[in-house]
């Protein structure tokens, strides 16, 4: 009888350990949402004054500039993916809010990197809204998607 009690205090305690890492996760993702917010604001911001202030510009020359600051973007958002599920592959033990805040902030920075490098290159340097527009929307796009999942806590198994 003794046993039984120990054991089913055990698993009342184990499972409050995993209801204080869960909600421990739920205000990490709510810091992170906010950190992927502000980020996204803040490029919206310089794609929205670059096509304020911009100019005619364009110079013939530099036509190859655009198309590499393009690639770069693509080059810095597409692995972010792959980046956070690699990050979040060895998630757990008693790192797991440094280790899951850096799996999302990590692919953050480096959206953020791609899209401000190609909206930057292609508004102030030589003019091309096509590429500038590309370059936001791939940024845009690949921050939302690494966002933090509300079902993360369950395919993660803290």
């Amino acid at each position: 009888m003794l046993i039984l009690n120990t054991n089913k205090t055990n698993n009342n305690m184990e499972n409050k350990g995993n209801l204080v890492k869960e909600v421990d996760l739920v205000f990490i993702a709510r810091k992170i949402r906010m950190l992927g917010i502000a980020i996204l604001l803040g490029i919206a911001l310089v794609y929205g004054m670059g096509l304020l202030v911009s100019g005619n510009y364009i110079n013939e020359e530099l036509a190859m500039f655009n198309v590499l600051s393009f690639i770069v973007c693509c080059v810095f958002c597409v692995p972010t993916i792959f980046l956070k599920q690699m990050l979040l592959k060895n998630f757990g033990g008693e790192n797991f809010r440094n280790k899951y805040f850096n799996a999302h902030i990590i692919p953050f920075a480096m959206c953020d990197l791609g899209g401000l490098f190609c909206i930057a290159t292609n508004l102030f340097v030589n003019q091309n809204l096509i590429y500038a527009t590309g370059g936001f929307l791939v940024s845009v796009f690949f921050l939302i998607i690494n966002f933090p999942k509300s079902d993360d806590y369950i395919k993660l198994k803290v």
